[in-house]
């Protein structure tokens, strides 16, 4: 059930929080970029000064995270901790279609796909109906309950610390879960052990440039405890030895990895800079009043337009 708390503008979350360096390169150093979410709530973010990379800070503790998915996520964002709704599972699959469209040139007849973080199962399915080998896992008991019994799906409840694989898989997906993480090498680091010599890991996540671009922080909550560029998604799988082998740009950042020669960190680090350079507290906030004034009255938006403004 969700938190009343959760609710209640300009106060803070009830969550423990206890990382201050960037989970990426370890630097101390950020430039803030709001102190409040889309629900005016206390809720701090900043972009590291070495590589871009956006994070709530601090960070959740792991202990704050585990607790917030265990009772509050789903209930919190979606309404629901049990069965998805007919509506969820359209959208999902025809997002998960995209993803296939993506991912299915990297792999041959009848691969093995491992689905990390499936929620209710619509990937796996998909690849299954093509006559591949697929299986997921999910950490949340009514989703993954839903796909295994409902949808009659090879998924496990199971989150990336306790899920134990029996054979190697061709290619291993995470969709959308990379930004509710505090510790996102490890969790690539852990993805890359399931992986069959000469597999891939397809991964996507919003693309934090474009959300700000369009909300402020509006866009900014706390269930997403980080956010990624194309760059500091990119730094994700070269601090674990992978290489980028395909893009899926369209908004989100959709990112196919391979093991290989990635590109310098330093280098990488400096895009990521540069991804963000325009973004400040000051460039954020006024976006969010722009978007937020917009939707209230939307006729300023057309006349603004009309006039070529």
């Amino acid at each position: 059930m969700r938190k009343l708390g959760y609710l209640i503008p300009f106060t803070s979350y009830d969550m423990a929080r206890n990382g201050t360096k960037c989970p990426l390169c370890q630097s101390d150093a950020y430039a803030t970029l709001s102190s409040w979410d889309r629900r005016l709530k206390s809720l701090p973010h900043v972009k590291c000064s070495n590589c871009g990379f956006v994070r709530q800070h601090p960070l959740p503790s792991p202990a704050g995270v585990d607790a917030y998915y265990a009772s509050e996520y789903r209930a919190d964002y979606q309404g629901s901790s049990d069965a998805p709704t007919q509506r969820h599972v359209m959208k999902r699959r025809a997002e998960a279609e995209r993803r296939y469209s993506v991912l299915k040139d990297f792999l041959k007849p009848g691969s093995a796909v491992l689905d990390c973080g499936c929620g209710s199962g619509e990937f796996v399915e998909i690849f299954q109906e093509r006559g591949f080998v697929a299986a997921g896992f999910e950490p949340g008991q009514g989703y993954a309950n839903y796909a295994r019994n409902t949808r009659k799906l090879d998924v496990t409840c199971a989150s990336y610390e306790t899920f134990k694989a029996d054979r190697k898989f061709d290619a291993v997906t995470s969709f959308h879960v990379f930004e509710h993480l505090i510790d996102p090498v490890k969790a690539f680091e852990t993805l890359a052990s399931f992986l069959a010599p000469g597999g891939v890991i397809h991964l996507e996540t919003p693309n934090i440039r474009n959300a700000l671009s369009q909300k402020g922080f509006g866009c900014l909550h706390l269930a997403h405890t980080v956010g990624y560029t194309r760059s500091t998604l990119e730094y994700v799988g070269a601090l674990n030895g992978f290489e980028i082998a395909g893009v899926d740009d369209r908004f989100d950042i959709g990112l196919v990895f391979r093991r290989g020669q990635p590109r310098p960190l330093e280098i990488i680090a400096a895009d990521g800079r540069a991804e963000l350079a325009t973004w400040t507290n000051s460039t954020v906030h006024k976006q969010f009043w722009r978007y937020t004034f917009g939707k209230i009255l939307p006729w300023r938006r057309t006349t603004s337009m009309s006039q070529g403004g």
